[in-house]
């Protein structure tokens, strides 16, 4: 019997010691706490300061304090112990200093510290031991990075004296959100700019996040060309500006060829006349031949073309050709100038074996009066009175077997 009750008073021996050290849990607590800077910056140090507040009157003794917490805060939780040693009751007057770098590739959010205090206090049923858990959090903000590429040209070959149809890549490449984003492109080294705009507004890209513009450039030379991306953009927070200014190299534009329209210097086509032929003088100004050239003519009331498809087999470089048409002219036409233009297709011997290369030549022919009255008048073929633009812009079309993939959206 002696022995039961030995035992019972054991039991409630350990009952009354586990009791008396939870009451010690939790009884130390941080003040005057302080996280500079606010916000944390990625990639830079967090510096946490404070002091330590003993809710007890008892004094404790042989106190630690350590932090831990989670990657990318810490590659090792929890860090080595601080010793303390006595904790006296209430506010104790010394701060505590702790930095803490954080990882430049720490994505912006909110952290969360943890400083744990361990300690033991005397009591009347001996020596106990407590801790104290206290977090701390702040918010950590990342610095964005736009990067701009090009992407998916069309033609995936620049020729000369052609266009070309580029996506340029917008991505932010960092750890935060970018907003107020502004990409503008310039000309660079043997390019020229034909879209009617080239710079473009992102209001909030978000980490790993990119948008695509169109952009169409052409190159009148042969040889290395680039552009210029000159972008600016703020933190997620609008408090940092950043800017850069970057040259974005293109693929070397590849000979091709050119086409300039002349006139013969025929005799005037009367009204009324039919099945009349006329013919251009064609040039190729390029640096390729052109092969299994086609032209073919069109025109607007009161000229119609009868005749209206001429081949050439082969036009070199700098070698010229006459092509000739056959037109009737309405004889209800009144005098004024009226749009001819000749379209090509070609085929190059740098150009891939299912791609044809096209463009465009567009002039005005006069039609006036043959004197005398009455509605005689005389149509004179002369393509070199008006050109529509000069320089003629060209296209060219990549005709494929299979269908090109959709572009990417627009921001």
């Amino acid at each position: 019997m002696k022995t039961k009750y030995v035992l019972l008073a054991f039991a409630a021996l350990v009952i009354l010691s586990g009791m008396a050290a939870a009451q010690y849990d939790g009884a130390v607590s941080l003040t005057n706490l302080s996280v500079s800077p606010n916000p944390v910056v990625a990639g830079s140090n967090a510096i946490i300061r404070f002091q330590l507040y003993n809710a007890y009157e008892s004094w404790f003794y042989g106190a630690t304090i350590q932090p831990s917490g989670s990657y990318p805060l810490f590659n090792v939780s929890p860090l080595s112990s601080n010793i303390i040693g006595l904790l006296g009751s209430g506010l104790n007057s010394r701060y505590y200093n702790y930095t803490i770098q954080i990882p430049n590739t720490t994505p912006s959010g909110v952290y969360t510290v943890t400083f744990t205090s361990e300690y033991f206090v005397y009591a009347a049923t001996g020596t106990e031991t407590a801790s104290s858990s206290m977090p701390i959090s702040f918010y950590v903000n990342n610095k964005p990075v736009i990067k701009v590429v090009v992407a998916s040209p069309q033609p995936a070959a620049l020729y000369s004296g052609h266009n070309q149809t580029i996506d340029l890549q917008v991505e932010n490449t960092g750890y935060g959100t970018a907003r107020n984003v502004s990409v503008t492109v310039t000309s660079g080294s043997g390019i020229n700019i034909l879209s009617s705009v080239s710079t473009f507004f992102i209001s909030n890209l978000t980490q790993g996040s990119s948008v695509t513009e169109p952009l169409l450039v052409s190159a009148q030379n042969t040889g290395q060309t680039n552009i210029v991306a000159s972008t600016s953009y703020y933190s997620s927070n609008l408090q940092q500006r950043f800017s850069s200014t970057k040259n974005i190299a293109l693929l070397s534009v590849a000979p091709a060829a050119q086409f300039s329209i002349g006139s013969t210097g025929q005799a005037p086509v009367n009204v009324g006349a039919t099945d009349v032929p006329v013919q251009f003088r064609v040039t190729n100004n390029g640096t390729s031949a052109a092969e299994q050239l086609q032209l073919s003519l069109q025109t607007t009331y009161p000229i119609t073309p009868i005749a209206s498809t001429a081949y050439v087999s082969e036009l070199q470089p700098g070698s010229s050709t006459n092509v000739t048409f056959l037109i009737s002219v309405d004889n209800a036409g009144v005098p004024g100038n009226y749009p001819v233009t000749l379209y090509e297709q070609w085929r190059q011997p740098n150009g891939a074996v299912n791609q044809e290369f096209t463009g465009s030549n567009g002039y005005y022919a006069s039609v006036g009066s043959t004197g005398g009255g009455g509605n005689s008048y005389t149509i004179i073929i002369a393509v070199v009175i008006i050109i529509v633009a000069a320089g003629a812009v060209y296209m060219i079309k990549k005709r494929m077997r299979k269908k090109p993939a959709n572009e990417k959206r627009k921001a």
